[in-house]
């Protein structure tokens, strides 16, 4: 579970650095999973704090017991302590990343989905009332070309660098 001081005191008196028992790619690979790992534990936190969402289509609200909420945090924070730990035995620093690129992904795939959910697409699923693309249609090829113009926009982001 936790980090033995045998293997770092080991690789002191061998005069080798942990992280040389990856190769880069292995390296980055752990780099990677323990970043999207560290990413869901704090997005768990969030929602064990209180955060809620509210939209028109959804809402968010994590119901956990008390009891659950207490296991679950220090559950987190374990967690996070040895990612701090296993990022600084293998020499991970921080990086600075600009969420731009993920909304811009978002938004494509959002711009696909809303392209599909036209009147002859949804055909897959069965009979399609003849009214319904005069209801439909058009608002939907509105909503997926703002998700392509929000690509776009955040797209940008790159040059702005």
């Amino acid at each position: 579970m936790l980090l033995k001081c045998n293997l770092k005191e080991y690789l002191i008196k061998m005069d080798n650095r942990i992280k040389d028992l990856l190769n880069p790619s292995q390296w980055n690979s752990l780099r990677i999973t323990l970043r999207i790992f560290e990413e869901n534990l704090r997005r768990a936190q969030a929602w064990l704090d209180g955060k809620e969402e509210d939209g028109t289509l959804y809402q968010y609200k994590l119901v956990l017991s008390v009891e659950n909420r207490k296991r679950a945090q220090r559950q987190i924070k374990i967690a996070l302590d040895q990612i701090v730990k296993l990022s600084s035995l293998f020499e991970m620093q921080k990086e600075n990343e600009n969420p731009a690129s993920l909304i811009r992904g978002q938004m494509s795939v959002s711009w696909a989905d809303l392209h599909d959910s036209r009147t002859h697409k949804l055909s897959r699923y069965g009979k399609v009332h003849p009214e319904l693309a005069k209801v439909l249609d058009s608002e939907v090829q509105h909503l997926s070309e703002i998700a392509l113009n929000l690509a776009a926009i955040f797209g940008e982001s790159e040059k702005e660098k």
